[in-house]
């Protein structure tokens, strides 16, 4: 089982930066496709996504998403953390066999409320995903 972080509002400072990486696999595409229902030919068919100038099939953007709530929920804050918004842009596809870093970084406080807003970045060997997540940190 992941080892889940336990930060307090008073641990996360501005600036505090958390990493993780993630090889993109073509069964987690499948699954995603599955749970979601987006079974889009540039995710499902290599040969449709190659006759469109991609290298293979898409991975979906919000399983990127998936990845980065995943962060959030165990790395920065980790397990205190309440998702309440989030805003992502998905800048250039990622592939199977792709190994994307995911950063987040604290970018401001508000300790009085208890909330937290995590600058969110991807990158695969281009920018893969950008944008905020904003979190009320529970006691």
């Amino acid at each position: 089982m992941t080892e889940v972080a336990d930060l307090t509002i008073d641990e996360l400072l501005l600036g505090r930066t958390e990493r993780a990486t993630w090889k993109v696999r073509e069964q987690e595409i499948d699954a995603f496709a599955a749970l979601s229902g987006d079974v889009n030919p540039l995710h499902m068919d290599a040969g449709h996504a190659r006759a469109n100038g991609f290298s293979g099939r898409v991975a979906h953007g919000y399983l990127l998403g998936s990845k980065v709530s995943g962060f959030i929920g165990t790395r920065l804050p980790g397990r205190r953390c309440l998702l309440l918004e989030t805003s992502m842009a998905f800048p250039n596809p990622i592939h199977a066999g792709d190994e994307v870093t995911i950063e987040g970084e604290v970018a401001e406080v508000w300790p009085d409320q208890n909330l937290v807003r995590i600058k969110i970045r991807a990158r695969a060997e281009k920018p893969v995903g950008r944008g905020w997540v904003l979190c009320r940190v529970l006691s």
